[in-house]
């Protein structure tokens, strides 16, 4: 047995190399299924369908396998809920689809279903978008809080006494709102200040205030100013500051908060320190229903919680209330728990499932559960005709924090401009570059300048591509 593991684990760390796709830019699992974003900026969706990935009323079939979502190739960001899903396009325009009774889908109707990607409104000012569980949030780039649909334990954040919403309204008048993630009845955020946010139900401690009183408007969390991911599961909460400590807080049953217990926490709870006074440090991590994943900054994989799925990737079906090593592997770069499957991405862009797959979540081509790590290839795209331009252009990461890589294919044009704007169309950055025809890849560093939202514009004699991206 231990050397059949032992070759697992060495075709685990070798196998990136040899399939390296270089395909996934954005991952979102959702109840039992999972959108995403290819590098191209293409949409597709897989697993359990009845409305949810957005293939219209010819193909209501679950897939195992993934599936493209319509030929644009514009999307910037996507979001999958419990049964619904929100997306951002690269022009600032928000979409859903999926179920929407409560009102999450965002288009003025109570009790509806549509399994086609529908635009929201008219506005071209949309960010960040949040599915949680017949709720929605959303920030626009005015830093405004936006939300909509279910509000039956307050995760709407707006003090209504109309409990639930089926069009956006805004959350207070600030406009600093940096990041938001929506749960099953509780809400986070963080604002521009670093300051820690949450609302909504609050009966395990999850939106971590030391109490267990549900909060029908924001109320921060501490006083902290050092914030910069979260992530809400079902009853249990998940967030990294800035100086890459991991905190975890809310309910504990299945040891979902990895701090060796099964106790729930109304408070914060430092996971990065450890008994024999060790720091460890973490980049990424995403809450699923009651089970977490985490990423350090070794780029190492980390589950605990619930696993009767699998969906920890250990190669067993027992929980676990630690942080433990997922595989050998230390190239992973982002990750996102379903409610019981996960997925995880690595430096080359390849995505990677384990957990449940009745329905084909892990999209691997059967409707199989796995408890390992499953390579999922990486699928051919079709584009639009009136999409096909002079620029072939590819912007990643995105969000970014930091470095922004352009890849573009130059064609009847020799000279191009790179330009970095910001949301008041001030330039932040300009290179001019001469080069011959044919595949070009140039970067350009954003780590100096403010988190916010910026478009990327490549301008040659004939053509202007521009791409929405955001800096954390």
């Amino acid at each position: 047995m231990k050397k059949l593991l032992l070759l697992f684990f060495f075709f685990l760390t070798i196998s990136s190399t040899l399939f390296a796709q270089n395909c996934w830019r954005v991952i979102s699992g959702g109840q039992n299924f999972t959108i995403a974003i290819k590098n191209d900026g293409t949409l597709w969706g897989w697993g359990q369908n009845s409305n949810l990935l957005g293939l219209g009323l010819a193909n209501l079939a679950n897939q195992n396998l993934p599936t493209q979502i319509g030929t644009d190739n514009d999307w910037l960001t996507v979001s999958a809920g419990t049964i619904h899903t929100l997306a951002v396009k690269t022009n600032g325009t928000l979409w859903s689809w999926g179920n929407g009774q409560f009102g999450q889908l965002g288009n003025g109707v109570f009790n509806s279903a549509t399994p086609f990607v529908t635009q929201v409104g008219t506005a071209t000012d949309w960010l960040k978008v949040s599915a949680g569980n017949r709720f929605s949030l959303a920030i626009k780039n005015t830093g405004t809080l936006w939300s909509w649909g279910w509000d039956f334990t307050g995760q709407l954040g707006n003090a209504l006494t109309t409990p639930d919403l089926n069009l956006p309204a805004q959350v207070g008048t600030s406009n600093n709102w940096f990041a938001i993630d929506a749960g099953d009845q509780h809400s986070l955020a963080i604002d521009t200040a670093g300051q820690l946010w949450a609302w909504g139900n609050n009966t395990f401690g999850q939106l971590g205030d030391g109490t267990n009183t549900t909060s029908l408007v924001p109320i921060q969390i501490g006083t902290a100013t050092n914030w910069w991911r979260i992530s809400a599961g079902t009853d249990h909460s998940m967030a990294i500051d800035t100086g890459n400590i991991l905190y975890t807080w809310g309910g504990n049953a299945n040891g979902q908060l990895g701090d060796g217990t099964n106790t729930a926490s109304n408070v914060p709870i430092p996971i990065s320190f450890t008994a024999d006074g060790l720091v460890t440090l973490y980049i990424a991590i995403s809450a699923g229903q009651t089970h977490s994943l985490a990423i350090k900054n070794d780029n190492t994989l980390w589950s605990s919680g619930f696993n009767n799925q699998g969906q920890l990737g250990l190669g067993n079906f027992a929980n676990t209330n630690v942080l433990t090593q997922v595989g050998t592997a230390n190239n992973w770069i982002k990750l996102s728990a379903g409610h019981t499957h996960s997925h995880a991405v690595d430096s080359n862009d390849d995505l990677w499932s384990t957990g449940r797959g009745l329905e084909g979540e892990l999209a691997i081509g059967s409707n199989t559960a796995f408890n390992t790590l499953q390579f999922v290839n990486c699928p051919t795209s079709v584009l639009a005709t009136h999409e096909v331009t002079l620029f072939k252009a590819t912007v990643y990461p995105n969000p970014t924090n930091g470095i922004v890589n352009i890849s573009y294919n130059l064609e009847n044009a020799s000279k191009v401009t790179l330009r970095v704007t910001n949301i008041q169309g001030q330039t932040i950055q300009e290179t001019h570059i001469e080069k011959s025809n044919g595949s070009q890849t140039d970067s350009i560093d954003l780590s100096g300048v403010s988190n916010g939202m910026y478009f990327v514009s490549i301008t040659s004699a004939n053509e202007t591509y521009t791409v929405k991206i955001s800096k954390e």
